[in-house]
């Protein structure tokens, strides 16, 4: 986790105003669920480094302070803009939700998920990816005495989306495109704002300021 408080510089890196704009408008779709101030700047010598990654539209994001690991020449988080749309604003939310240091929903202890794990592992298989590989990115769900959570959250920012024919009772899961009341209420359990009247009305000052 970041310090409480802290100024997180966000460096947004090779991206077209658009871009620019977009990824801003959803980063700051958390900021008010959160005592963090965000700082974007255009230099590469942020805490967060954004590249934008016009053939694809996938997206990934060290998570919360592992960031500063990164070697200072490269990117700390990436999102595909090879086909701009609402699940754009989506994978920007989640992966900065990672920037924060959120895990994948997905993978919750409790999770209520009926997965077809051979669908999966033939999905892996189809792009070169490993049997291991989809045991940690989907598989094996976390330990509790490994994270910190709330209630599992199917409608969470940070819960992949699956087809019908990977669940075992054929029902989708469709891809959450914006943060459910969970995650605000989760992000505000680990970086408490101060909600008070004159609490909000700083911290629009100090972003106000931060961002001038």
């Amino acid at each position: 986790m970041w310090p409480q408080h802290s100024v997180l510089k966000i460096s947004l890196l090779d991206m077209t105003d658009e871009q620019k704009a977009m990824i801003k408008d959803n980063i700051n779709k958390w900021a008010p669920h959160t005592n963090l101030y965000f700082k974007f700047i255009d230099s590469p010598n942020g805490d967060i480094r954004i590249a934008a990654d016009n053939n694809t539209n996938a997206g990934w994001s060290w998570q919360g302070t592992s960031a500063k690991k990164a070697p200072a020449s490269e990117p700390t988080m990436s999102i595909g803009f090879a086909t701009p749309s609402i699940y754009t604003a989506g994978k920007i939310q989640h992966e900065f939700g990672h920037a924060l240091g959120l895990r994948h929903e997905h993978k919750h202890p409790d999770r209520q998920l009926d997965i077809n794990k051979e669908k999966i592992y033939e999905d892996y298989k189809s792009r070169d990816k490993t049997r291991r590989q989809a045991d940690h990115d989907i598989i094996d769900p976390f330990h509790h005495n490994d994270v910190k959570v709330s209630a599992y959250d199917r409608a969470s920012i940070m819960h992949y989306g699956y087809s019908k024919e990977v669940m075992n009772d054929g029902h989708a899961i469709f891809t959450n495109t914006q943060l459910s009341d969970g995650d605000k209420q989760f992000i505000r359990s680990l970086y408490p704002p101060d909600n008070s009247p004159l609490g909000k009305l700083l911290n629009t000052a100090i972003r106000s300021l931060i961002n001038t």
